[in-house]
């Protein structure tokens, strides 16, 4: 589960691993203590190179976090301020903007239809509307996915309990 921390990208890219993560108070799922999980690289559209970004294990529930700067929604690496900007742009104009690849902005076009379609049916308005209606029902409205933004803070379906050792017999 990715949990959304006040950073900023290029601090975490300059400083690497001796970035001053702060650790949350507890799991989202189960409430008990995080305990450090090592690195793991991921890569920002404003940046070259990937970043390493800080993971959390919870021994209890076993669920493996990730911080991740806020601004950016679970799976891109664009900032939702330049998703909304694309957006905009395309809705009003009809064109793509130049400083963001082109076939990324095709693909969150194509993604906002089709999340618009399903979620919300037949709908008379503007791309930029449905963007934010979606947005409003806490959906990712440039997303594959129908899972809402808060997705994976629900204790799991299933509890954790210790098996009883095997007898030899």
């Amino acid at each position: 589960m990715v949990l959304s921390v006040e950073a900023d990208v290029n601090e975490i890219a300059r400083l690497g691993k001796d970035f001053p993560w702060i650790k949350p108070s507890g799991c989202p799922r189960c409430g008990q203590p995080l305990w450090w999980h090592g690195f793991v690289l991921a890569y920002f559209s404003c940046l070259l190179e990937p970043v390493l970004l800080r993971r959390l294990r919870c021994s209890c529930c076993r669920a493996v976090h990730r911080l991740k700067p806020d601004g950016y929604w679970r799976r891109f690496r664009s900032s939702i301020t330049e998703i909304t900007q694309s957006i905009f742009h395309r809705s009003e104009t009809g064109r793509w903007c130049r400083v963001l690849p082109r076939c990324r902005q095709r693909q969150w076009w194509r993604r906002l239809q089709r999340m618009t379609g399903i979620v919300l049916g037949v709908f008379c308005g503007s791309a930029l509307d449905a963007y934010e209606i979606l947005l409003a029902r806490r959906f990712i409205p440039v997303s594959l996915s129908f899972e809402c933004d808060n997705s994976g803070v629900d204790p799991p379906p299933y509890r954790s309990v210790p098996l009883p050792p095997l007898s030899s017999g």
